[in-house]
Formats: structure tokens, C-alpha cells, sequence
């Protein structure tokens, strides 16, 4: 399983095998239905974009490589011509991955556990894997966890999207706040 953040991808360049700038990644794709990683929003380039045709310069693009490398770029595995069999042009049907930072996390009995920090994408999957969320003010204590020194708020781990009721302006989990308490992670 190889896990990264929408941090980790976000502004890396796509450089393909016969060394063209694809363009830079803007954000994750997925499928809220099932939680599936559609594929890299990128902002074309002009030569990429002339060449698979997708349009004009810095048209948006979907890019789901089988593999790739990750370094201070994004290294697909194929030439462009290659690639074109995984890229396609993107979908203002599907969610991006950064709207889902900062909502509110709440339980399913109501309790504010606090927001979505970070994203966990499997990309040897290509499915959103789990979260991390910056702990509420009350979620602390109902949480068992001491709060950090001064201004400090603590972030903890452990909830996947197998816990998530719903998304809407806020998300809900399925867990009770007794059940988070037993799943989360302090990091």
C-alpha cells in the first residue's frame, strides 16, 4: 500500500518517461460514492496539451498511472503517447479531495470531534484511505486526551472512510464517541 497526503501531491510537477512537463497537480478526484481516487487533477501543459488534445493550455486533465514515482516531481511510468491510456479530461461530476479539509467531523451521537486535517490517498489502490482531524476544543476530554501545552490542539488518527455516515457541510461518522475514543491515535 502506498499512502500519500494531498500535501505530499499537491504543485508536483508531472514529468512523463520522454522528459515532458504533463503540468502541475492541483488536486485529487474521487467518487464519494465509493471513496475511489479517480486520479490527479493536473493543469496541462501547452505541448502535453497540444499533443493528447486536450484543448488549450492549461486545460485540466485526469491522471490515474498504474505506478509512478514520487520525488521532488511525479515521474510517470510511460511517454506521453503512452500515458494517454490513463489520462482523460476532468470531471466537474466528481469531488476533489481538498473540499473535504477543514469540514467538521461529528459523531454519530452528535459530538464535535473536531476537522479534517489531512487526506490519506492509497494510490496503488486509487481509493481515499483514512484521515487525520485537528482535535475540537471538548473533544479532548471526551476523548480521554490531554490537551497540549498553551495553544496546542492535538490531531489524532485512526478513522477511515469505513467510518464516515455521511458527507455534507459536515461529515458524520458511524461511531459513537466511546468507538472513536477506542480507534483514534494521538500524532
Amino acid at each position: 500500500m502506498a499512502v500519500v497526503t494531498l500535501d505530499e501531491l499537491k504543485d508536483l510537477k508531472v514529468i512523463s518517461q520522454d522528459a515532458y512537463d504533463v503540468g502541475d497537480i492541483i488536486d485529487v478526484r474521487y467518487d464519494m460514492a465509493n471513496w475511489s481516487a479517480e486520479g490527479l487533477k493536473v493543469r496541462c501543459t501547452k505541448d502535453v496539451s497540444n499533443i493528447i488534445g486536450a484543448g488549450s493550455s492549461k486545460s485540466m486533465i485526469l491522471i490515474k498511472p498504474p505506478t509512478f514515482q514520487k520525488h521532488d516531481v511525479l515521474l510517470l511510468p510511460d511517454t506521453v503517447e503512452d500515458a494517454r491510456a490513463y489520462i482523460r479530461a476532468d470531471s466537474e461530476a466528481l469531488e476533489v479531495v481538498s473540499n473535504i479539509i477543514g469540514k467538521k467531523v461529528y459523531s454519530c451521537d452528535q459530538q464535535a470531534i473536531g476537522a479534517i486535517e489531512s487526506v490519506y490517498i492509497d494510490v496503488s489502490d486509487w481509493v481515499i484511505h483514512s484521515f487525520t482531524i485537528k482535535l475540537d476544543k471538548t473533544a479532548h476530554e471526551l476523548l480521554g486526551i490531554k490537551k497540549g501545552f498553551g495553544f496546542l490542539t492535538k490531531s489524532v488518527s485512526g478513522i477511515s472512510v469505513g467510518h464516515v455516515a455521511t458527507v455534507a457541510e459536515n461529515i458524520s461518522l458511524n461511531l459513537v464517541m466511546d468507538q472513536v475514543r477506542d480507534i483514534v491515535t494521538v500524532v
